[in-house]
């Protein structure tokens, strides 16, 4: 094994790691609702905002971030996206009221906004056209994986020590990434040249808003996390106190849903690397919009160790799928803020889908309603992708070409 690949799995483990640990960070909140919501006295609307809160911050930094990644490389955005979402998350555990758990859920937001645009241009940067669809599966399953990882432990650690030491060390991870990414995250000189070279402008955030392909890529996205993340918030609530599972039970089935998430990725992305990409994103999403109603609709609990996996499965295969289209969309040069621009219209399903669930549950005290409202993004998000226009050669691949050999000439000079 080159030094070349060597360097690129450190790469993309440190990207994975950052997306691991944000992840796990924003959705530590999910499983310990009912202890949390109890302890800080809040309804469950103002329970689902404190997750609407970090998403909020997520979402407003994904466009500055993106542009922030393309000027000044992904190395310094990831070492700083460690920091601060680390940081404001331990700063959770100290909270005694609403308005300051809304605030530090909202800068922990903040600093996690350019960890995705990072990691699409270090995957953009080290892996070529036929292997960024594997190495996006790989570097997408650390939300999955995030999740497994959140309701293995957390519940545990919330039911014997507290939901606010569960905060205290999924707070502390980031830091871990930072010590490591200190250490091990490089970039490609080439690709920092061309950067240069070509700065990115406002300008070209404009164009890229008068662009059709890039705003129903928006729209796919955006249907497709509303399923994902209102189901990561709210699927341990309704196994709790609609089919009466115990805070540990809930976690557990809700362990299997993140592990089939985690494995369908890598096969997905794979897939994605010879298969149609966009016909097999459609496809994920349309499957997802009947799972979704049957979890809601199910009384049996033994049916759930069955559904439940479907269902991780459905909202999370179509990630690496869509993400990887984004290359064939633009310009090298503005991958970083295409992918913030596009994940922030995605986000604003994150955003919406906590909130929007919570309130229906007040309104109407039956989850039937809460997941055939969420099976409605995925339905969306299908329409959107049919709608979209992919080409089989861009621009994107000229320059990758082009940066590739350049890297070959300067490796045989030295």
């Amino acid at each position: 094994m080159n030094k070349e690949v060597i360097s690129a799995i450190k790469v993309l483990f440190i990207a994975f790691l950052a997306y691991l640990f944000s992840y796990m960070d924003r959705m530590a909140w999910a499983p310990i609702i009912p202890l949390a919501s109890k302890d800080l006295g809040i309804n469950a609307a103002q329970a689902g905002s404190l997750m609407t809160a970090f998403y909020l911050g997520y979402v407003i930094t994904q466009v500055p971030g993106g542009y922030l990644t393309d000027k000044y490389g992904y190395r310094k955005m990831l070492l700083t996206s460690f920091l601060i979402t680390g940081f404001f998350t331990i700063l959770t555990s100290f909270v005694h009221s609403y308005g300051l758990a809304f605030l530090v859920r909202f800068i922990a937001g903040m600093g996690s906004g350019a960890i995705f645009s990072a990691g699409i241009v270090a995957i953009t940067d080290w892996f070529t056209e036929k292997r960024r669809g594997a190495a996006m599966g790989f570097f997408m399953t650390s939300t999955s994986f995030g999740i497994s990882l959140v309701n293995l432990f957390v519940p545990s650690v919330a039911h014997g020590f507290g939901w606010r030491t569960a905060f205290l060390i999924t707070g502390s991870l980031p830091f871990i990434g930072l010590i490591l990414g200190y250490f091990l995250l490089k970039e490609r000189t080439p690709v920092h040249q061309i950067s240069k070279k070509q700065s990115t402008s406002w300008h070209d955030i404009v164009s890229l808003l008068k662009n059709k392909n890039i705003i129903l890529m928006g729209i796919a996205g955006l249907g497709g996390q509303w399923a994902t993340v209102g189901t990561a918030t709210w699927a341990n609530t309704y196994l709790i106190k609609s089919l009466h599972l115990s805070l540990v039970e809930a976690g557990a089935i809700m362990s299997l849903f993140g592990t089939a998430a985690l494995l369908c990725k890598p096969l997905t992305g794979f897939l994605s690397d010879y298969l149609d990409r966009k016909s097999l994103a459609v496809g994920i999403l349309l499957l997802a919009v009947p799972v979704l109603s049957w979890f809601g609709a199910n009384q049996n609990i033994s049916i759930l160790y069955f559904i439940a996996p479907m269902m991780g499965i459905c909202v999370y295969a179509f990630y690496p799928v869509l993400q990887t289209i984004i290359y064939n969309l633009v310009d090298r040069r503005l991958v970083g803020t295409t992918s913030g621009l596009v994940n922030g219209m995605w986000q604003i399903g994150s955003l919406t889908a906590p909130l929007a669930v919570g309130a229906v549950i007040d309104a109407t005290q039956n989850y039937f309603y809460c997941f055939l409202t969420l099976a409605a993004g995925p339905l969306l998000g299908a329409i959107a992708t049919i709608l979209i226009k992919v080409e089989k050669k861009t621009v994107a691949d000229k320059v990758d070409t082009k940066e590739t050999a350049l890297l070959v000439e300067a490796q045989k000079i030295s």
